[in-house]
């Protein structure tokens, strides 16, 4: 009588080569997160927290969810690397070059950016409170709907940055270019912008309270319809200004729309 749990050479041959296939998977799957840094590698969801990446060249790189809480990636190439959804609180990531990279609905609360190269970079619905930003490149960035309250930016070049919907309260940006900037239904309450440039800046039904303009310049800046409440304007330049009830100001105008 035959044992009916005897294994055929057949069968033993197809459970081998199951059996590859799995290993394979399964050693393909660990690589991934354990290959070497590199341009265009794919650590796609890892753990990487606290890791130490300072100055390596991750260009081009597949990073959309990786765990880079309190990780060290200054001044580590990250240009036009994907990086969408990502955990980055707390990282270091000063003088990094994150030029056209993609970092949209990331968080970076508390992260360290400053004097980074994010110019052109896609941070829409962005975390960053209480960021540091200082002397940060981020012309032409998108951060609309990015949440940026108690964020420090002093000194940062934002020339036509994109900044709709953003929540910028209590944010400092003194000192900061902000020309051609689109700010239209930001969140600037207690708000920062001492001695910033402003010009040609769109301001429209933005939501202003307590919103410092000490010695700004917003000449041609555009205010239109925003909520205005007890907002400083002490020494600020507003030749030519679209006051927020479209009034518009007259060349010479400092410290008051006249």
């Amino acid at each position: 009588m035959q044992n009916a749990n005897r294994t055929t050479p057949r069968t033993a041959y197809w459970l081998s080569c199951v059996s590859a296939i799995l290993l394979l998977l399964t050693g393909t799957a660990n690589a991934g997160c354990d290959a070497p840094a590199s341009p265009k590698v794919n650590w796609k969801g890892c753990d990487k927290q606290n890791v130490d990446l300072t100055g390596v060249d991750l260009s081009g790189a597949i990073l959309d969810k990786v765990n880079f809480n309190g990780a060290n990636l200054s001044k580590t190439n990250l240009r036009d690397a994907y990086i969408g959804g990502a955990d980055l609180r707390n990282a270091n990531l000063s003088h990094a070059i994150l030029i056209d990279t993609y970092l949209v609905a990331s968080n970076l609360s508390g992260t360290n950016l400053s004097n980074a190269n994010a110019k052109g970079a896609s941070l829409e619905r962005a975390r960053l409170e209480k960021s540091n930003l200082r002397q940060a490149d981020l012309s032409q960035a998108n951060l609309y709907d990015a949440k940026l309250h108690q964020a420090d930016l002093t000194g940062a070049t934002l020339i036509e940055a994109r900044f709709e919907h953003a929540d910028l309260s209590q944010a400092n940006l003194s000192n900061t270019n902000l020309s051609r900037a689109n700010l239209t239904r930001a969140k600037l309450e207690e708000t920062l912008f001492k001695g910033a440039n402003l010009e040609s800046a769109k301001l429209e039904r933005s939501r202003m309270n307590g919103t410092d303009f000490s010695n700004a310049n917003l000449t041609r800046a555009s205010l239109a319809d925003a909520e205005v409440i007890n907002i400083i304007i002490t020494g600020a330049k507003l030749d030519y200004t679209t006051w927020y009830d479209r009034r518009r100001c007259r060349s010479g105008s400092v410290g008051e729309c006249q």
